[in-house]
């Protein structure tokens, strides 16, 4: 059997997920501790690499948030998909075509694109959140 200090960090994430924490709470603490060390070292080689590469501090402090997950970078990623299609709408409803519909009626013109951009906002706020909403769940689950 291995030393617990052999194991890669992937390996240690596997047992941490795999270990009965009632049965053995001193090797879970064990495996979560050397984890905990594995991630430093690899996030001060990170550090090394930044700054023999020649990185300023911004961009080391820019590399670290690169995929912070946060509502807003949700919603940005919702309009730049749901948000495209409701403008895209919008614009075939400005020309005249009936694409648009407000209280069971098509709408043309002006009105359409004001519609489509109210509607497209609505339905990127309500995706954003929900899937805002099932990541955080997911990491309460995956944390548990």
């Amino acid at each position: 059997m291995k030393i617990i200090e052999e194991y890669t960090i992937q390996e240690l994430q596997e047992a941490i997920v795999g270990i009965d924490k009632e049965a053995n709470p001193e090797r879970y603490a064990e495996i979560k501790s050397e984890f905990s060390k594995k991630k430093i070292k690899v996030q001060e080689l990170h550090y090394k690499i930044l700054e023999l590469s020649g990185a300023n501090p911004i961009q080391r402090a820019a590399s670290e948030n690169v995929n912070s997950f946060t509502f807003k970078r949700c919603f940005l990623a919702s309009c730049c998909s749901i948000g495209l299609l409701w403008l895209f709408l919008g614009v075939l409803g400005l020309l005249g075509l009936g694409t648009v519909t407000a209280n069971g009626e098509q709408v043309h013109g002006v009105s359409a694109l004001v519609t489509a951009a109210l509607g497209g906002g609505l339905s990127c706020l309500i995706v954003a959140f929900s899937v805002w909403v099932g990541e955080k769940l997911l990491q309460v689950f995956e944390n548990a």
